[in-house]
């Protein structure tokens, strides 16, 4: 026979053994709030709802690829070092510097970030973000035009129709489509049955396989976004007769569906990516995009048209929040005697012309990411790069300061990439009492004063 009372007991001792906690996800933008991790003791056991980007977040605490030691390079080759001469040294590069840049701060936490400006404040360097060649430049536009945005929540309980315009959420932000098109809300309470996706292209994304027979596929030629745009806002505003042979790619038919869609449904939600950030010929297709939304918004009959920016960094978004409550300004800021300064400069002209003497790399992988001119004339100053993991920056730098990882071993603020605050927990230590990033800046800053 079972003993009923030592199965109790049993069970309780690996209750107290083990817990279960709800945690926020820091893989990317989206930061669920939804992920579960089983801890025993002081490991976690066991992760339940990440994607694969949550998932890689989490192996990187255990990654051969974690940077576990401050180190300095000499004879180029890297040596480890303790933490006192790690910061003293750091000092003496920043103190000998007369140009310094700060560069990359999407993927810390906002009281890094804050604790980033200060420094460059105290050192008139000049700093600036991942969303400067992202999102920022929306923002630019925005404080001109206007911009109509809106929440996670506002897409679940709202929207009818969803827009997917040059991006590809599948595979950058694989959860979101499950949180806003699958999901049912408060006035959206059939969820997917109700709810139309569009999706805007230049060729078949992975984002193409979730479409079903309500939808609209719309694949355009390259660089036609701006043409597209211009021809709605025309369509939009006055009695405009449609092309035979289409617009941009698009067929007539398929141009007249959009059409409708555009001024009959209640509340739009279009979800944009890196596709729209360049230029097309003279124009800005996210300026014509913006312009877009307000002429829409002025000639529909009912509902309304919203707009958000889909960034993979997971806090880009608080940067953007942290700059201009601390400058005025969103990014490419310059300080000079302690206060920020009229500049056109962005980290991109500043590399290109050589106008520094020092990079200051938070949490980001320039030298992969930017093309081989601008990453040779980085390689080619003194480097500092405060990191958890390797990269193509490590392999160049001159002096690496390792971080934990905010969300998962220390806390930290982050925005959600719809602009909404969410607090990220400690779950576990650091493994050789790494500091935060927070902490570590707060440290140099210490030093510096």
């Amino acid at each position: 026979m079972i003993n009923k009372k030592f199965l109790i007991k049993k069970n309780t001792e690996f209750k107290k053994m083990s817990d279960q906690i709800k945690i926020t996800c820091s893989g990317c933008s989206l930061l669920c709030d939804d992920i579960i991790i089983i801890k025993h003791e002081k490991d976690i056991e066991k992760i339940l709802g990440t994607c694969l980007k949550g998932k890689e977040k989490f192996n990187q605490i255990i990654s051969k690829n974690r940077i576990l030691n401050p180190l300095i390079r000499k004879n180029n080759s890297l040596e480890k070092i303790n933490w006192d001469i790690a910061l003293d040294k750091a000092v003496q590069m920043i103190n000998n510097s007369i140009k310094p840049v700060l560069y990359g701060l999407s993927n810390i936490s906002c009281e890094a970030q804050l604790n980033a400006i200060k420094i460059a404040r105290k050192i008139n360097g000049f700093i600036d973000s991942n969303s400067t060649i992202c999102q920022g430049q929306v923002l630019n536009f925005a404080s001109k035009i206007g911009i109509t945005t809106m929440t996670l929540t506002d897409i679940i309980n709202k929207s009818d129709v969803i827009i997917l315009w040059g991006v590809n959420v599948v595979e950058s932000i694989p959860r979101l489509l499950s949180k806003i098109l699958f999901s049912r809300g408060k006035f959206r309470i059939t969820g997917r049955e109700i709810k139309s996706l569009i999706i805007v292209d230049i060729y078949k994304t992975a984002s193409f396989n979730v479409l079903g027979t309500r939808d609209l596929a719309l694949i355009i030629k390259p660089d036609n976004d701006i043409e597209l745009i211009r021809f709605l806002k025309k369509y939009c505003r006055e009695e405009y007769k449609i092309p035979a042979g289409g617009n941009s790619g698009i067929d007539k038919q398929d141009l007249e569906r959009l059409i409708s869609i555009l001024l009959n449904s209640e509340h739009i939600s279009i979800l944009t990516g890196q596709a729209l950030i360049k230029p097309q010929g003279e124009g800005h297709p996210m300026k014509e995009l913006l312009e877009l939304i307000k002429i829409l918004n002025k000639y529909k009959k009912i509902g309304r048209v919203s707009l958000m920016m889909v960034g993979g960094h997971y806090n880009m978004v608080g940067f953007e929040h942290i700059a201009l409550a601390e400058t005025g300004k969103n990014q490419s800021i310059q300080f000079r005697n302690g206060k920020s300064v009229q500049t056109e400069e962005t980290i991109i002209s500043k590399l290109q012309n050589q106008d520094f003497d020092l990079s200051i790399i938070v949490g980001t992988d320039p030298i992969s990411h930017f093309p081989a001119a601008i990453s040779k004339n980085l390689s080619s100053k003194p480097m500092i790069l405060i990191d958890n993991k390797k990269s193509g920056t490590y392999l160049i730098a001159d002096l690496i300061l390792p971080t934990a990882i905010t969300g998962i071993e220390c806390e930290g603020l982050a925005f959600r990439l719809d602009h909404v605050p969410i607090k990220l927990k400690k779950i576990i230590d650091p493994p050789n009492n790494i500091l935060s990033d927070a902490k570590l800046l707060e440290n140099i800053l210490m030093k510096l004063e």
